[in-house]
């Protein structure tokens, strides 16, 4: 054979790669590849809310909160209920002492405690007292209506031996009613004769004699010791706790 015409005869050449016909295995493959951006998407769509399920907040969240602010007022509604039995030595302002901290707040005691206590002055051994958690509207407006006398307590110039008319005008001052003044100025005279540094046999003080039991009430301070008459008397409406009005040493006094 003429060996020009051998080496001229084109040769096959047998291709692989990208160019392969693909097998079943590879269509099944490649079809999988396809679907897969699919499937990776709904993938995570159904992921995202089993990964946040640990933390997600429950639908009834409100009405969660809504019971522990329920609880909360239970517990202060059974603390408002508080139950105390007098001891030996307790006053009314030693109790208020204990509970609030502040002894002029007996009146809160006084006003829950109306059919046992029947003289602010007079309370028993075994005695069992309800001890309210707030003061009432009354003594609310007690307080806020002697305001601006406390702000005056250190700066009044009424001092030293007063006269009726020094006296009533003190009262008045601390934040007495102008009706009850000549009263208080009479119970005041009776008391101490107007000395501001008079000292009664068990300590009491002041122009009315305020008992140290009632703690800082007591006071040598003239307009302190005014508004410590001015609550104990429940604004001149009960003198009782004075024996110059009990007795009627008080009369004609001014």
């Amino acid at each position: 054979m003429n060996s020009a015409y051998t080496h001229a005869r084109p040769r096959k050449i047998r291709r692989t790669g990208r160019h392969t016909t693909p097998s079943q295995v590879q269509k099944v493959a490649e079809k999988a590849g396809k679907a897969a951006p699919a499937m990776a998407i709904a993938g995570v769509l159904l992921a995202t809310p089993q990964a946040h399920a640990a933390v997600k907040v429950p639908a009834s969240a409100a009405a969660v909160v809504e019971q522990l602010r329920t609880d909360a007022l239970v517990r202060h509604d059974q603390a408002a209920t508080r139950r105390y039995t007098v001891q030996r030595g307790d006053t009314l302002s030693s109790i208020a002492k204990r509970f609030y901290g502040n002894a002029a707040d007996w009146p809160r005691i006084l006003q829950a405690n109306k059919s046992v206590v029947k003289n602010p002055d007079v309370i028993r051994p075994g005695e069992v007292l309800t001890i309210p958690s707030g003061g009432s509207i009354s003594t609310t407006a007690h307080q806020a209506k002697h305001a601006k006398a406390t702000v005056l307590t250190s700066s009044t110039s009424l001092s030293g031996t007063l006269s009726c008319g020094g006296l009533e005008e003190l009262w008045e001052e601390a934040g007495g009613s102008h009706a009850d003044a000549f009263m208080a100025a009479e119970i005041a005279m009776a008391e101490s004769s107007g000395e501001q540094f008079a000292t009664g046999g068990v300590g009491e003080r002041g122009y009315w004699q305020i008992n140290p039991d009632h703690g800082s009430l007591s006071t040598y301070n003239p307009l302190g010791n005014a508004e410590a008459a001015v609550a104990i008397s429940a604004d001149g409406t009960n003198w009782t706790p004075w024996t110059t009005f009990t007795s009627g040493a008080f009369r004609g006094r001014c």
